[in-house]
């Protein structure tokens, strides 16, 4: 019987099908175009992937917000009413401040609850990393391990979870003070992309640039090729910001390189889209250890 539930947050990436399979739940963040704000909602029901990546191509432009303290509030209390702890994965705390919320809600929520646990784990991964590091934390639920157990798992293996992803422009990374103006114009015009990792800190690093659309995709499947531990037993998420033939063909690539136990395609949600833009392409998967650290 399992001691405590899961919950991620809208940077996870996970759609429905795969999180009910898991067995956990998510928090929205909140996306804003001007003064419109909308739930960052990753199973796209409020607006769908093509018409928020459309709007992009067409000059919309989004900035993105933390989760909001009443919704954690309502996911926490439906599992502490339950009786159960949880275990909060939040977005990495190099790219958001969610996690300090998961704090400050918990340390008001607890004294009503005695006995419970709410725990908050910084994975140091977003995207689909992340809702992969809520998978095993569902894992190891069901296999009855306690709140503590999971946690101290959890915190020697996340930095096995690694993201690779590149990007169709660097005018988006620009605009969300990603990259510099000057890098992003010269990167344009010379049609350089960046290989784009989440380092040992939790943050986004270009570490490496090449030259070409086709030249990107495929070293994100030559890294996929070197890096994945245990290929057989693995699942791989591939996420497209309205990109979905190159994400195909990163998948086929990947499939005959290594044969992992399974591949899913999905899209790049609202929070991490609004930051890298359309065509948009990001590889996750459990691998070896990530040792890199950003300038």
């Amino acid at each position: 019987m399992k001691k405590f539930i899961v919950l991620a947050d809208s940077t996870c990436d996970i759609e429905k099908v795969y999180r009910d399979q898991y067995g956990f739940d998510y928090a929205k963040m909140i996306f804003r175009e001007g003064t419109k704000e909308y739930d960052a909602d990753i199973d796209w029901e409020e607006m769908s992937a093509k018409d928020f990546y459309d709007s992009m191509r067409k000059g919309s432009t989004y900035t993105t917000g933390l989760v909001q303290t009443k919704e954690l509030e309502e996911k926490f209390k439906k599992g502490l009413e339950a009786g159960l702890d949880i275990l909060y994965v939040a977005c990495s705390s190099g790219l958001s401040g969610s996690i300090g919320n998961g704090k400050l809600v918990a340390e008001e929520l607890l004294p009503s609850y005695p006995g419970r646990k709410i725990r908050m784990l910084d994975p140091l991964r977003s995207c689909c990393s992340q809702g992969l590091i809520a998978k095993k934390a569902c894992e190891l639920a069901e296999e009855g391990k306690d709140i503590d157990e999971a946690f101290e798992i959890l915190e020697v293996e996340k930095s096995n979870y690694r993201t690779y992803a590149t990007v169709g422009s660097l005018n988006w990374l620009k605009k969300a003070g990603r990259v510099k103006a000057s890098a992003a114009f010269f990167g344009n015009l010379l049609g350089v992309k960046p290989i784009i990792i989440q380092d040992t800190r939790g943050t986004n690093y270009a570490y490496k640039k090449v030259k070409g659309r086709k030249t990107s995709l495929d070293e994100i499947i030559m890294e996929t090729k070197e890096n994945i531990v245990n290929a057989a037993e693995q699942t791989v998420f591939v996420q497209h910001a309205d990109c979905l033939n190159d994400a195909q063909y990163v998948a086929n690539a990947i499939k005959e390189a290594v044969n992992p136990k399974e591949i899913v395609i999905t899209n790049v949600g609202p929070i991490i889209g609004s930051c890298t833009g359309p065509d948009t392409i990001i590889v996750n998967f459990y691998g070896k250890t990530v040792t890199i650290t950003g300038e």
